[in-house]
């Protein structure tokens, strides 16, 4: 009876050798690179008012909650 070979082998021809895959940035067409011009420039004061927004729907919505 034939041992088992101590290699580990990936698929019927065994170890396929690896493929350098360079990763190329895709041209983005429309908003999307203006919005993240502005994002990367104004980054800081977005989030903050963002947090502000975000802050102010909350307590509307407790306080309609509360009210009804």
């Amino acid at each position: 009876m034939r041992e088992p070979s101590s290699l580990p082998v990936f698929g019927k021809l065994g170890v396929k050798p690896s493929v350098a895959v360079v990763a190329a940035p895709a041209a983005s067409v429309g908003i999307v690179p203006r919005l993240r011009e502005v994002v990367a420039e104004h980054g800081g004061m977005a989030l903050k008012l963002s947090v502000i927004v975000w802050t102010m729907l909350v307590l509307g919505t407790v306080f309609f909650i509360l009210q009804g």
